[in-house]
C-alpha cells in the first residue's frame, strides 16, 4: 500500500497543477484501471473484493489529500516569486506525460486525426474564452453564504469529474473559469481549520465525490465502447494543454529563457521519476 499512498500523493499534486491531469498521472503510475475497477466495485452487488477496493481507495484518497495540501502551500510561494518558471515546470510535466499516455493506453490504437483535432480545439476554445487572471494568492476568503457553498459544490463536480479523464485537468478548467486561485489558497490554508476555509472545502468535497462517481461511469463507458476514438480525443486534450499553459504576456530575456528551460526539464524529470517508481 506504500506505492498506492505515494501514487495518491502524486495524483494530489497533479490535481492542484493547472494543465496536469490527475487521470494522466494515474495512467503514468499504472493506477488508472485499478481505480476504475475499484470505484465500479463499490456499486456492484456481491463484490467479493469490496473490502480491498475500499481500502485501496481510502489509501489513495489520503495520499491525494496530503499531496493537495503540501503542494498548494508550495504553489502559494512559487506563483508569487517565480510565476513564469512555475508554469513552464507544469508544461514539462504535461509534455513528458504524452509518451506514457500513448504507450500505456494507446498501444493498440491507431492515430486518428479527427478526434485528436477535436480534443485540441476544445482546449484552445476554452483557453480563448478564458477570463483574466485574478490574484495569484487569495488571503481574504468570501463569507459563507448559500450561493457560495452551491458554487463550491459545482467547482467540486468539475474537479472530481476531470480527475478520472486522462488528459483533462480540473485545475486548468478552474483556472479558465477564474476560480483556480481561490481553490488553491483554500487548500493551502486547510490546516488553519478556520470555518470560512473548512466549510467551503467540505462542500467542494461533496461535489468532488459526485463528480468522481459520474465521471468514472461515463469515461468507463466510452473507453469500452470506442477506446481508440476516446483516447485520441484525450491525446488532443493533453497536447493542447501543454501549449496553452505557455505564458505569452512575458518578456523573455536570456535569464528568463534559461530558467524556464530548466523548469521545463525539471517538470519532465518529475514525471519520469514517478513513472519509474510505478
Amino acid at each position: 500500500m506504500i506505492k498506492v499512498l505515494i501514487g495518491g500523493i502524486a495524483v494530489g499534486l497533479a490535481n492542484i497543477i493547472p494543465g496536469v491531469s490527475g487521470g494522466t498521472m494515474m495512467v503514468v503510475l499504472g493506477l488508472f484501471n485499478r481505480v476504475m475497477d475499484a470505484i465500479s466495485g463499490l456499486f456492484t452487488k456481491g463484490n467479493k473484493n469490496l473490502k480491498q477496493d475500499i481500502t485501496f481507495l481510502l489509501v489513495l484518497a489520503i495520499g491525494a489529500l496530503i499531496g493537495l495540501v503540501v503542494f498548494a502551500n508550495l504553489l502559494e510561494v512559487l506563483f508569487v516569486d517565480y510565476p513564469t518558471q512555475t508554469l513552464f515546470c507544469f508544461v514539462g510535466m504535461v509534455a513528458f506525460s504524452i509518451p506514457s499516455l500513448k504507450k500505456k493506453e494507446m498501444k493498440e490504437d491507431k492515430f486518428a486525426i479527427i478526434p485528436f483535432a477535436v480534443g485540441c480545439l476544445i482546449i484552445f476554445g476554452i483557453a480563448f474564452f478564458a477570463p483574466e487572471q485574478g490574484d495569484l494568492v487569495v488571503s481574504e476568503f468570501p463569507s459563507i453564504t448559500a450561493p457560495y457553498l452551491l458554487l463550491m459544490v459545482c467547482l467540486g463536480l468539475i474537479a472530481g469529474g476531470a480527475m478520472f479523464i486522462p488528459g483533462v485537468s480540473g485545475s486548468m478548467i478552474l483556472l479558465i473559469i477564474g476560480k483556480y486561485y481561490l481553490f488553491k489558497s483554500l487548500v493551502a490554508n486547510l490546516t488553519s481549520f478556520e470555518l470560512n476555509v473548512v466549510v467551503p472545502l467540505m462542500f467542494m468535497g461533496v461535489g468532488i465525490l459526485a463528480g468522481i462517481a459520474i465521471s468514472s461511469k461515463i469515461t468507463g463507458y466510452f473507453l469500452k465502447a470506442n477506446h481508440g476514438t476516446t483516447m485520441n480525443l484525450i491525446l488532443g486534450l493533453v497536447v493542447a494543454s501543454s501549449v496553452v499553459l505557455i505564458p505569452l504576456n512575458v518578456t523573455y530575456d536570456m535569464f528568463m529563457i534559461i530558467t524556464c528551460a530548466i523548469a521545463l526539464v525539471f517538470g519532465g524529470i518529475i514525471v519520469l521519476l514517478l513513472e519509474k517508481i510505478a
